[in-house]
């Protein structure tokens, strides 16, 4: 932990406050899953849970002045303190890695993806989660977030419709696993707007999604989270532009059909094998070989603490990725590359 933050004595009323409200918060959306320690950080940085020790840190001002019922306190903090809270149990309440699993995403674009999920279920579940816990009806300041809110906000709109809506998809997104974020939004993406001519499930399906998933790897993900909503409404506009294109590709092409005609059901010889993603072949490895990574590439996507929904202070910078630019990414960065330490985070273990 850093110098600069101090824990939480385990019978004050700031942590009494903190448990109540994070088991509160379990109870609305449930998972199997709960990686707190149940150590409670005040800290002068950004804060946010830590994936290493399972440690929660949160900026002590919020602490301080929004972890509390009283109806004189400044609604603003307190609505940014329990939205803090909501990030944090959506976060902890996760798995990251999916063992097994062919269009995982271990990169800084996934991180940054994660950490938009968690304010995005914050949003979500706010009003209502503040009326149970005892707290005035708080509303959800958009204002306050990061570049990672806007753009997976805006990434989640895209990807709901009639057979998975809004709600439904936020809902599996909290359930994780993390590193497959970008499947569960592709998925979706097919359901909703493929439904009628996608491959019904197999090594085609999973092909499309990985199509789709191309599309969302935008370069500036990685970056988002110390960049304002502006940032992330571009990223998710480009993303938006990439990914319908590719379902217009999709449904006229269907690349897929003349594998599927058979009686027999016999596949194309080509398709006897499910193409991998680039960090499952590594360069001409063995899926074995590669499978004996997953823990590295784990630890590198944990590495670093996810930022805080209450943390005081966002830079504005507008980023500039095009399609192309988000295209290319995807092919590039799609399945490896180093997680990022961003500046505020506590220093790593």
């Amino acid at each position: 932990m850093p110098e600069t933050a101090q824990r939480v004595p385990e019978d004050s009323p700031t942590y009494r406050e903190f448990r109540r409200l994070y088991d509160l918060a379990r109870q609305l959306r449930p998972t199997g899953v709960d990686r707190w320690n149940r150590e409670l950080y005040a800290t002068s940085s950004l804060g946010g849970f830590d994936h290493q020790t399972g440690a929660v840190q949160i900026h002590g001002s919020l602490l301080r002045e929004g972890l509390t019922r009283d109806p004189a306190a400044n609604r603003r903090m307190q609505a940014r303190a329990v939205a803090t809270v909501l990030e944090q149990v959506t976060q902890a309440g996760m798995p990251i890695e999916a063992p097994g699993e062919a269009n995982v995403i271990r990169t800084t674009q996934s991180r940054g993806l994660h950490d938009g999920v968690a304010s995005v279920r914050a949003a979500a579940d706010l009003r209502t989660f503040s009326r149970q816990a005892g707290y005035l009806s708080l509303a959800f300041d958009d204002a306050q977030q990061t570049g990672a809110f806007a753009a997976a906000n805006g990434l989640i709109q895209q990807a709901s419709g009639p057979n998975v809506d809004r709600e439904t998809l936020i809902d599996r997104l909290t359930h994780g696993p993390a590193v497959m974020h970008f499947d569960q939004l592709a998925e979706a993406v097919v359901r909703n707007r493929l439904a009628e001519v996608a491959p019904v499930e197999g090594p085609d399906r999973r092909e499309v999604r990985r199509q789709l998933i191309a599309t969302m790897l935008h370069p500036r993900w990685d970056s988002l989270a110390q960049r304002s909503p502006e940032a992330g409404r571009q990223v998710a506009e480009d993303i938006g532009r990439a990914l319908n294109a590719k379902v217009e590709e999709l449904r006229r092409r269907r690349p897929w059909a003349d594998r599927q005609a058979s009686a027999d059901g016999a596949r194309h010889p080509a398709e006897k094998q499910p193409r991998l993603l680039p960090e499952q072949t590594a360069g001409g490895t063995t899926r074995a070989a590669a499978e004996g990574t997953e823990e590295l590439a784990a630890a590198r996507f944990l590495s670093g603490v996810a930022p805080a929904a209450g943390a005081v202070g966002r830079g504005s910078a507008l980023g500039d990725g095009s399609r192309a630019a988000a295209r290319a990414a995807g092919v590039a960065r799609g399945a490896s590359g180093p997680a990022m330490h961003r500046p505020g985070e506590p220093a790593r273990g």
